[in-house]
């Protein structure tokens, strides 16, 4: 009897083959390697969002949702989908191959040691993005100390108990929250585009999501 015929498709994979498997996990985390891509406009602050320190995330490496010690700037996935804003689903391809971040660049799904290496280090902040202009830094170090999500998770918990005050705290900073993307946008002239990385998601749609609490806006 010969040899038994080796389909390739039993054969091991050891290159991309473009499946788009990847992208489909949302857009990748930014790290320190690519502040030049944002610094030069090939990866705009319009498509980036910031999780913020204290926010639910999942590790795609481990897999289950953590709990953020430190903030995350990741590229945005589509509207309602968890697919790379960036992913080409006509010929799976990548509209910033050429720009892709490390994260993307280093990717083997046969050899995830690569990936398990550097995925929790060297990550970008947006303090590290916003060096440049000290002003909307400032900008933002106040809103997180006013929205910080311990303080907000605090003032959940005293409002469970029937802590009126704790109640009246909580809309104070969702309102804050709020009425501060809309005077960057109005009054600072920044496009609403980057609310999102600046301020991170809105507060009302994490503190809904993150500790069950149902906000309304009237």
């Amino acid at each position: 009897m010969g040899p038994e015929m080796i389909k390739p498709e039993d054969l091991p994979i050891s290159s991309c083959q473009r499946c788009g498997a990847c992208c489909r996990k949302g857009g990748p985390a930014l790290h320190l390697e690519d502040r030049e891509l944002v610094d030069q406009g090939k990866i705009p602050l319009a498509s980036l969002y910031t999780l913020r320190k204290g926010e639910l995330a999942r590790d795609n490496i481990k897999g289950g949702l953590i709990r953020l010690s430190a903030e995350i700037v990741k590229i945005r996935s589509l509207p309602d989908a968890a697919i790379c804003m960036y992913f080409n689903e006509t010929d799976q391809s990548c509209d910033i191959y050429l720009h892709r971040p490390v994260e993307c660049r280093i990717l083997e799904c046969w050899n995830t040691n690569p990936i398990e290496g550097m995925y929790a280090r060297t990550r970008l902040s947006r303090y590290v993005l916003l060096e440049k202009v000290g002003w909307l830094a400032e900008l933002v170090q106040a809103h997180e100390e006013k929205c910080a999500l311990d303080r907000a998770e605090k003032l959940v918990q005293a409002r469970i108990a029937d802590d009126p005050a704790a109640a009246d705290a909580l809309n104070e900073i969702i309102n804050y929250d709020f009425h501060l993307r809309q005077v960057a946008a109005e009054k600072g002239g920044l496009s609403p585009d980057i609310m999102d990385f600046l301020f991170g998601r809105p507060l009302a749609e994490v503190i809904s999501r993150q500790f069950g609490v149902k906000v309304q806006r009237r």
